[in-house]
């Protein structure tokens, strides 16, 4: 089993070399469960987001099972990467520094 704790805002490396950004909801001895997962994708800018865990799939609305057969490893996601995360699903922008006065 993983170290990661329910909430915790994760990365999936696959074994097709794609990466997958979710908070872990739980996992089995066969699956890893991720909310509402996020596919990393290089762009000219950097690095982003895609909306969903495939480029023609529909966008999960909340729990995915991975099979862990699939999955290389799991790692906890940056905190630059986790907060665009948690932007992208929420709405909400987070500030990236302390309140200015």
């Amino acid at each position: 089993m993983s170290n990661a704790k329910i909430g915790d805002i994760v990365t999936l490396v696959l074994t097709n070399g794609a990466e997958v950004v979710g908070k872990f909801s739980g996992e089995s001895d066969v699956y890893y469960k991720l909310n509402k997962p996020r596919m990393i994708q290089a762009n000219q800018q950097g690095i982003g987001l895609v909306n969903g865990v495939c480029m023609t799939g529909e966008e999960p609305s909340g729990d995915l099972e991975i099979n862990k057969t699939g999955v290389i490893f799991m790692i906890k996601t940056i905190e630059q990467m986790s907060q665009g995360y948690r932007q992208q699903v929420s709405g909400l922008v987070l500030p990236t520094e302390g309140i200015k006065t």
